[in-house]
This record gives C-alpha cells, sequence and structure tokens, in this order.
C-alpha cells in the first residue's frame, strides 16, 4: 500500500525514544487512522497511559522502511487477520488445556492466543514467518521458544500435547496447516484450529479427504458466527481433532517361510506343481489331470502314460 504524502509528513516529524514512538500533536480523526493503519503494520500498538505507540524494537527502526520507500504491507494484504479475543477463549475453552500443558502455535502472528494459552499455565511455543511479529512475541516473554520460520518448512516433531491455530485461508493453506500440525501433537493430544468456512461446503479432493480425516478421528467442525472475525467478512468454522494412539506395526520374520515361497515347500510337492512328460523321481504318474500323485503300475518303461 503507498502511504499518502500527509501520512509521510506526521511520521518524518515524529519523535521516537527507543521503543515509543510519539505523534506530533492532535491529528484529523481520519488522518490519524490512516497513520495509525501504518504503524500497525510495522508493529506499533497505541498505548494510551504513555501516550505513543509502542514497538517490540526500537521504533525508529521499526519506521525506516516507511519512510525509505513510501510504502506499507498491511495485515490484511498479507492475508494475515489477529484472533479476536472472544474466539480465542472458546479456542482455549475448546482445547481443555490444563497447567504445564504443552502447546503449540503456528502461524502465531503476535501471539493472540498464545499469550492468554500461558496466562492459563500452558507452555507455549510458537512459530511466525513474519520476523517483526515474532520478534513481538520474545518481547512478551510468555512464549518458552518463539521460531522465525514457515510453519510447513519446520521439522515435524511429535511433542506437543496440543496445537491451536489461526492459519492462512487462501489456497486451501488451512488444510495444509491443521494436517501438518496434526504430526505435532502426541497421541491422546488435540488439534483445535480456525478454518474457512468452505470447509462445509466445498466439494474438493483435498477438503473430502480432511473432512474424511475428521470423522475418522471422531472430531468436530463448527461453523462461528458470521461476525466472529469482523476484518474478513467470511465464514469461519472451528475444527476440533482428537490424535488417537495409532495402531502398533507388525514385525515380519523375514526367516519365517511364507505360504508362496516355493522354496519351502517338499521336494515332492515342487516336481507336483508341474506337468511332466515322464515318470517322476518318487515313482508317482504323471500329472495329466485325472491320475495326480497315483502311484506308478509297473516300471517306468512299462507305464502306460495318458
Amino acid at each position: 500500500m503507498q502511504l499518502d504524502p500527509d501520512v509521510l509528513d506526521v511520521l518524518r516529524t515524529a519523535r521516537t525514544n527507543g521503543t515509543a514512538l510519539q505523534l506530533p500533536g492532535a491529528l484529523d480523526r481520519k488522518l490519524y487512522q490512516r497513520v495509525d493503519l501504518a504503524l500497525n503494520a510495522v508493529g506499533g500498538k497505541w498505548n494510551r497511559y504513555q501516550r505513543a505507540h509502542i514497538f517490540s524494537i526500537e521504533a525508529a527502526d521499526a519506521i525506516a522502511g516507511l519512510l525509505a520507500t513510501g510504502e506499507v504491507t498491511t495485515d490484511a494484504e498479507r492475508g494475515y487477520y489477529p484472533t479476536p479475543t472472544p474466539i480465542v477463549e472458546q479456542l482455549l475453552d475448546l482445547a481443555e488445556l490444563t497447567v504445564g500443558c504443552t502447546l503449540l502455535e503456528p502461524s502465531a502472528g503476535r501471539g493472540a492466543i498464545a499469550e492468554p494459552a500461558a496466562a492459563r499455565g500452558a507452555i507455549v511455543d510458537c512459530i511466525e514467518l513474519d520476523a517483526t511479529r515474532a520478534e513481538h512475541i520474545r518481547a512478551g516473554g510468555y512464549a518458552r521458544s518463539v521460531t522465525n520460520a514457515d510453519f510447513l518448512s519446520v521439522p515435524v516433531k511429535r511433542k506437543y500435547q496440543r496445537v491451536i491455530l489461526n492459519p492462512p485461508f487462501s489456497n486451501r493453506q488451512d488444510i495444509r496447516h491443521v494436517e501438518r500440525a496434526m504430526r505435532f501433537v502426541e497421541p491422546g493430544g488435540l488439534v483445535v484450529a480456525v478454518m474457512s468456512g468452505g470447509l462445509s461446503f466445498r466439494t474438493d479432493r483435498l477438503t473430502r479427504d480432511f473432512q474424511a480425516r475428521v470423522r475418522e478421528a471422531r472430531g468436530t467442525i463448527t461453523e462461528l458466527p458470521d461476525d466472529a472475525f469482523p476484518a474478513v467478512g467470511v465464514r469461519t468454522v472451528v475444527a476440533v481433532i482428537p490424535i488417537r494412539e495409532t495402531a502398533p506395526r507388525v514385525a515380519m520374520d523375514l526367516s519365517r517361510p511364507r505360504p508362496e515361497h516355493f522354496a519351502a515347500r517338499p521336494k515332492g510337492t515342487q516336481q507336483n506343481l508341474f506337468v511332466v512328460d515322464e515318470p517322476t523321481e518318487h515313482k508317482t504318474a504323471a500329472l495329466d489331470g485325472f491320475g495326480y500323485g497315483a502311484p506308478a503300475s509297473g516300471p517306468p518303461d512299462e507305464q502306460n502314460y495318458r
């Protein structure tokens, strides 16, 4: 998004002090909203007690890119929509969190889910692609670890009791993220995810396969109210997926003969599997469809072969 000249003028005259940025006096409401949008896009949050926008890094560094390029990429343009507080509380209730529960939040944004989960006593790890948002979570101090990476590229480690996520929706990314999240959860755990409402009515193969996996796990897909995500303007659902104990693998004894192993059969049986034109070494009649395995009536040279 290209910043308007009057927005850039405000940012140039703003005062920075460490992580705080103070705007130059009172602004027209519409102008303030545009300035606030630009500052929010780079991690600045208005703090009414300090009367300033507060960043997780040096404020001057946070806005340097805006001043240099005159452009900003908003959260909406990135496909990032923070989870509203009422939905967060619903997700945490569905996850049945207990004190000491290990929890992963992929695509964690600014920690809208992770922070209240930690407040309930969960041990939280976060993965976030955007470096500024990842640093914002680190500065909060509530996460045990914060990984700045694409969740789909992070090596799988099945060590969590819960995964709660609000993944990107575009191009069926929500399904791909949730399916991968299931691989991070120990048997007996839960995945709780906000997903696109299209999951309820789409008929493409990816959606049908995912719906089947949820049914197989005895999970649920529940529609959220239409106004659950006002900024998105699309229907959303919550999927709750239990992670079941996997069936034990049956060890194969490769030294044990199987019925189809030809070499494991008695030599006589092996020979009788074939049609022969001369007597067998065990002096049984040749296989002719009638007298299979019948004793020979005389010496080999006197037998009458039909």
